[in-house]
């Protein structure tokens, strides 16, 4: 008896303390710029941001949150949701789209949507001068386009209505 408890006692610290053999899960971040924070808090301090397919070490889940390693060593915290078990499509591609989206495809809705950010504004407005569009109307829909919200203020809204990553659940 006290052999199989010294032996089980031995394999533990083996596992432990000798990396590689206890497995790991391996993640990948689903988009760029998720945030790796120091607690398991969303205005922790942010000890590393990922990027499209970057992959991290799963130590330890707790709730909607995941406690990480990432590749330099250190240790933080994820949203589980930003991470996916599957590397994803895209991360090597060198499109000019990808490097700045994260991307490698777009949706037909987002480049009706976004087609004046990317250099199609000129031709927008002809179109709308051509169906006689309201100036006025044009103002909203421009007003609309540079309207920016900056990641603080985000913050903010998700912290006081309790989403994202402030929605609780551990």
């Amino acid at each position: 008896m006290k052999k199989t408890i010294a032996n089980v006692a031995f394999l533990a610290l083996v596992f432990i303390f000798i990396p590689g053999l206890s497995q790991a899960e391996t993640m990948y971040a689903k988009k760029n710029g998720v945030k790796v924070t120091a607690e398991k808090s969303p205005t922790s301090t942010v000890v590393g941001k990922l990027n499209t397919g970057d992959q991290v070490q799963v130590v330890k889940k707790v709730g909607r949150q995941y406690q990480v390693k990432l590749p330099n060593g250190k240790l933080g915290w994820v949203f589980k949701f930003k991470l996916s078990s599957k590397k994803p499509a895209g991360k090597t591609s060198g499109s000019l789209l990808s490097g700045l989206t994260g991307k490698t495809t777009i949706a037909a809705r987002e480049s009706r949507s976004g087609g004046s950010i990317r250099g199609l504004k000129e031709t927008t407005e002809n179109y709308a001068q051509g169906k006689n569009i309201d100036p006025s109307h044009r103002r909203s829909v421009d007003a609309m386009e540079a309207f920016r919200v900056s990641d603080g203020e985000l913050a903010q809204f998700q912290q006081a209505g309790s989403v994202g990553d402030y929605s609780g659940g551990g």
